[in-house]
């Protein structure tokens, strides 16, 4: 028989055997207080001497206990014994006449319980040999002398008829224990299996809950949480423990009790977790319910929509910035064509026409510079509706930027420009017409920023590549070159740091606010990232960081 504890058959006999000898000795002590004997010689000492011998054999079986490992064969040796030692009782107390003969019920119910079918019958013949021993003692004793049994003064009838009586219930309560033992042994069975059953299922539900990525609640009908699965922790970053029992919208301050209540299947709440990470949850409830008609309660399904929020909003932005784009390309190509002839005439004007007053001079080159500013922004809405890879090849970009500062330097004289570049070449794998473009639109940002006068520092270096996240350094398996534009500008306000690169955001009273958004898209083509900053050397004043890895085949001369 399968239990828990394979030693608990054993101690089962050990208790209940002891408990009927004790009962034994004060039986008999209490029948000896009460009708007690005129001489100490009849005082029954075999019978003392059979329950300590049974105390005895108790005390070795517990002190045998811990190496026992046939637990079964163990059991089947103890009742063989026992049986054995209920002959001698009946020996004792009058053999064929002594009232324990019951006892042997006792062997056959231990046998029907804790052993096999055939081990049983064994015993049960055993016990039938042991009660005929006992009959023919009454016939031949050698141990009369010692151990004297009284003779058989009935007919051999009413012996034959005693013992038919004896062993016919015997053998029928036999067959009867057998029989419960044996449903019962089948019950337990099924109902083992069905435990286990069980038990599967319930490790498989949790294992399913456990294995999604879902968050998972459930709640009472007052919304009180019951549950909550690992992943749904995780993601409100609760610890599981501490909510239980708590009401849900005092964990899930957003959520709204009332649409739930109404049958209303879909929420998106924004969630602040406990370190003030900002998230988008999407829920979706189901009513819990025992039966069809009976509701205890809500399940709530709910992810993490943050990042797909994001992406919706990338998409979204990127559509409409491709329409944007469209709309300013169209436009552009239309304003360009007679801008140009204005421009045109207004120069030639300029240069045929002598105009004495002064006002109309004046106006002349408000004309031509208002003409020239539509231009660059005219150029400035055509690159951004341009914004598309073009082939890249092997480019030196030092050699791009020097170019490109001895263009400014002539063109601002007022600026003092300082270039401190860690090599004469770093070769990249980019578009060199685009790499101008983000150059020169971040040196652009960065006079406008200064108003007339000013300093901008370029320097390069290969240590370091720039988080964009985290703004905080980082080395790669591949060394990157790291281009450094700083001004001595007013810097970045705070709460404008985040949209800085933005399309169509800017500070100024003048712009598209496409320049940077456009440094940025371009830095992005060209496999490179881009961050602003504000200085920290100096009060104020901005740093803009463009890095972008170096190409395998570069020269070995680089450092």
């Amino acid at each position: 028989m399968s239990t828990s504890n394979p030693h608990s058959p054993l101690k089962n006999l050990l208790a209940f055997r002891l408990f009927l000898v004790t009962l034994l000795l004060g039986a008999l002590i209490l029948f000896e207080f009460i009708w007690p004997h005129e001489s100490t010689d009849s005082v029954p000492v075999p019978l003392y001497s059979f329950i300590i011998l049974t105390y005895l054999l108790n005390i070795l079986y517990i002190v045998s206990l811990p190496k026992i490992v046939r637990i079964e064969k163990f059991i089947q040796q103890q009742l063989l014994i026992d049986a054995t030692l209920i002959a001698g009782l009946l020996y004792l107390t009058g053999g064929f006449y002594s009232i324990f003969f019951p006892l042997f019920y006792f062997i056959i119910l231990g046998g029907t319980i804790y052993l096999e079918r055939q081990h049983t019958i064994a015993l049960l013949f055993y016990c039938t040999f042991l009660y005929l021993l006992l009959i023919f003692a009454h016939i031949y004793n050698p141990l009369q002398s010692f151990l004297p049994l009284p003779e058989l003064v009935s007919s051999n009838r009413k012996v034959i008829s005693q013992i038919f009586f004896n062993l016919t219930p015997f053998y029928l309560t036999a067959f009867i224990l057998r029989f419960i033992a044996k449903e019962r042994l089948d019950t337990r069975k099924r109902l083992q299996e069905a435990t286990q059953n069980l038990k599967e299922s319930k490790d498989l539900n949790k294992h399913i809950i456990a294995s999604i990525d879902s968050g998972l609640i459930t709640t009472n009908r007052e919304l009180m949480i019951n549950s909550i699965n690992l992943a749904g922790s995780n993601i409100l970053g609760l610890n599981k423990d501490k909510i239980f029992n708590l009401d849900l919208q005092r964990v899930i301050p957003n959520l709204q009790p009332g649409k739930i209540r109404q049958g209303r299947h879909r929420q998106e709440i924004s969630y602040q977790t406990p370190d003030n990470k900002h998230l988008v949850l999407g829920f979706s409830f189901a009513p819990l319910m025992k039966s069809q008609h009976h509701n205890i309660g809500w399940i709530l399904i709910f992810q993490d929509l943050t990042e797909l929020k994001k992406i919706e909003h990338r998409l979204q932005e990127a559509r409409k910035m491709a329409a944007i784009g469209r709309l300013s390309a169209g436009i552009a190509h239309e304003i360009r064509n007679p801008l140009a002839s204005i421009s045109g005439s207004i120069e030639l004007l300029a240069q045929d026409l002598l105009f004495e007053d002064e006002t109309q001079q004046r106006l002349l080159q408000i004309v031509l510079k208002e003409s020239t500013r539509l231009n660059h922004l005219i150029s400035d809405f055509l690159g951004f509706s341009r914004l598309e890879g073009k082939e890249q090849t092997d480019t030196n970009i030092i050699s791009l930027l020097k170019d490109m500062v001895f263009l400014f330097r002539s063109q601002c004289p007022d600026i003092d420009f300082n270039e401190d570049y860690h090599a004469e070449k770093f070769i990249i794998k980019a578009n060199p017409e685009q790499l101008e473009q983000i150059f020169w639109n971040l040196i652009q940002n960065s006079l406008e920023a200064m108003s007339s006068q000013g300093e901008i520092t370029i320097t390069s270096s290969v240590e370091n590549g720039i988080d964009t996240v985290s703004d905080k350094p980082y080395k790669k398996e591949l060394p990157e070159i790291t281009i450094t534009i700083c001004d001595n500008g007013p810097g970045i306000k705070e709460e404008v740091a985040e949209e800085i690169f933005e399309p169509f955001f800017t500070t100024k009273t003048s712009g598209t606010g496409l320049g940077l958004y456009i440094a940025f898209q371009l830095t992005q083509i060209n496999n490179g990232i881009i961050n602003l900053e504000n200085r920290k050397d100096i009060p104020a004043g901005t740093c803009a960081h463009v890095c972008f890895p170096r190409t395998p085949q570069d020269n070995q001369s680089q450092p």
